[in-house]
Order: C-alpha cells, then structure tokens, then sequence
C-alpha cells in the first residue's frame, strides 16, 4: 500500500479530478481540477453517488454569499456516498478501514468547544475556523460535485456493503427529516402533520412514521405529493386552499399533535400554528424570506414548543441502520439519475422539478 506524506493509498487515485466548479452566482463550468489529500483525521472519498438539495441550489443563486460560500471558486455538494480510497495520518482505530463503503454528512464540528460536547456540533462555537477543524462540506469546504471528496471521519458513515450507493448519498437528507421529526418529540400514536413535499418532507414523513407516529398527514402539491401518497402518506394539496381547514376536518377538530415544517414558505410556517392543537410541539426546518405574524395568543394559551431545526447531528448511523432495516424508504423517491458532466440538466431538472423531480441523483465520473 503506498504512502505519501503519511497519507496511505489504497487504489489508483487520479491526479485531476471531474468536478462541478461554481465560479460565480449562476455560473458553473464542468472540467477538470487537483484531487485533494487528506489531512489528519481525514480520508479521501471516490464519491460513487451524490445528491443534488435545494440548499446547493441557493447557494448557486447567490442567496447565502458571503456566508455560502466564503470564496469562489467553489466544489458544492454534501450529500454523497463512495469508497475510502487513501486515508490521512490519525485515522486509526476509528471503525473505518480502506475500501469501506462509506456516507457523508455535511459537518464536523472543531470536536472541543462546548456545543460540540454536548453532541451539537451542527452549532458549533468555531463554525468556519478552519484551523480548529470546523468543516461544512459544501458550504464552506469541498463539497462532494467531483470524483473525490476528503472528509474528516467524525462526520462519516459506514454502510453495509450491500447497501446501494444512490441509497447512500441521501443519508445526509435522511438525517435532517429524521433531526426535525426527534426535535418535536414523536410519541408513538401521534398525529403528525408535514409542511412540504419536498426531500425533506419525505423524510420527515419516513421518519416519523419511523418513531411511531400513528398518522401523518403531508401538505404539499403536484406530482412529488402523488409519489408520497404513494408510500402511504395522507395527503392534503396547498393549491386547493384551506390548509388548517382541512387538517381539522381529517382530525376531528383536534388538529395535529405534531408539525413539522420543511417548506419555508411564508404561508406553510403559519399553518405550523394554525395545523397545531393543544399543546402541540412543532419543529421548523425551512427558513421563509418573509415571516409572517403566528397566533402568538395560541402558542401562550395552549402551550405549544417551537424548535428550530438545524442539520442532523448524531442522525447518520441511526438512518444508516433504519434504512437498513427497510424502516425508512430512499428507492421510491429517486426520480432522476444523472452523470455528473450532465449537472446543467440534473439542475434545471431539480429546480423546474421536471416529472415530479424529488431527489436527483449525480453519477461522478460516469
């Protein structure tokens, strides 16, 4: 096995790499750049398989600049599954060996500041300070549109060999519908109401199913509400009108004792309180350009706990394991397949959500 600047290779790896390049809002060339090498505490990753998400989509846009990311030229990307094919210096004794099939989610907390130790590395205190070993793949640091990925091994997943690598790239995706429905506490037997029928409404509906739920009712619209139904979801269509309305009529009047918010629209985080009952514990994962005005009175007088919802800490290997088990679905909803040369089309694809896109699957070097 050969080794390089304490770096051990496990297989041919390319000097130069096909990636997906964003050098600038709404510009992206596809060519040919420098494989990474990893460092200490990382590995490198031939990505077998990764996953278009609508944050990459507005970090194309230009919606986060400065913050997403901090420079250009840019590698995007943070939802992947590959092979580990070198491995930096202190990366033994993890679990991990060479050739492992492996998944990767977005962060790596610094793994010393005090969020981090109590396992909320998603908020890390060091957030963006390289130096201290804070990485956000894609977002701040190279993300997984290319043949290669280094990523530091707290924030990768081992998967049973015999688990598909398309499959693999929406654990990350998995992991934030999985966070959002534990922030709100599902109890076996609860009414659960998701706000989105996009990928992460997917999830979140898999998910809660998953922990228990007795009913889960998603809101959402056109074909991506058709393939959920399809799985089993109770369905309400927005584009009809009367949200809340409907939600009380299929409850009885009782509305929802859960809601998971995943559109971040304006009107969806209303119907986060105007879905809810009594006591009703809603976690909010999207993010609305315009914040409407709740029924503050309601959230007071009928004690109802709002969480934000942020990535998916500690999720992976549990989604992993779920997955596994048949107890969370990924096939039904992969509805578009691509190489990555074709990215240009995957996009307009995901963004026009062209025959119901939901998830978009990237072939690199395919």
């Amino acid at each position: 096995m050969p080794t390089t600047d304490g770096v051990r290779y496990g297989a041919d790896v390319k000097k130069k790499m096909e990636a997906v390049v964003l050098t600038a809002p709404m510009k992206f060339e596809i060519g040919q750049v420098e494989t990474p090498a990893p460092g200490h505490g990382e590995v490198l990753v031939q990505v077998e398989s990764t996953t278009i998400c609508g944050t990459d989509i507005e970090i194309i846009k230009g919606t986060h600049v400065p913050r997403w990311p901090p420079r250009f030229p840019a590698i995007l990307g943070h939802e992947w599954a590959g092979k580990i094919v070198a491995m930096g210096p202190g990366t033994e004794g993890f679990g991990l060996e060479m050739g492992d099939h492996v998944a990767g989610t977005s962060h790596a907390g610094c793994g010393a500041c005090r969020m981090c130790l109590t396992g909320r590395y998603n908020l890390c205190l060091n957030y963006g300070k390289a130096v201290t070993g804070h990485r956000q793949y894609g977002h701040i640091t190279q993300g997984s549109y290319a043949e290669y990925v280094v990523n530091n091994m707290r924030a990768l997943h081992k998967m049973p060999k015999e688990m598909p690598f398309d499959v693999g790239s929406c654990v990350d995706p998995a992991g934030c519908g999985l966070w959002t429905a534990k922030r709100a506490g599902i109890n076996p037997g609860d009414t659960v109401v998701v706000l989105g029928s996009g990928p992460i409404g997917v999830f979140a509906f898999e998910s809660a199913r998953a922990l228990g739920a007795g009913r889960v009712i998603v809101v959402g619209g056109g074909k991506r509400l058709d393939t959920i139904a399809a799985q089993g979801a109770e369905v309400v269509n927005y584009r009809e009108g009367g949200v809340p309305e409907k939600i009380k009529a299929l409850t009885g009047g009782r509305m929802a004792g859960v809601v998971l918010e995943t559109a971040g629209t304006t009107e969806s985080f209303k119907w986060t309180v105007d879905c809810g009952g009594k006591g009703a514990r809603i976690a909010i994962t999207g993010i609305p350009e315009n914040i409407p005005d709740l029924a503050w009175k309601r959230v007071v007088l009928e004690e109802m706990d709002i969480s934000g919802v942020r990535a998916n800490p500690n999720c992976g290997d549990e989604v992993v394991a779920l997955i596994h088990a048949g107890r969370i679905k990924v096939q039904p909803y992969i509805t578009h397949r691509f190489p990555l040369r074709q990215y240009k089309e995957a996009f307009d694809a995901f963004v026009g959500r062209k025959d119901g896109a939901l998830l978009v699957n990237l072939r690199p070097g395919a």
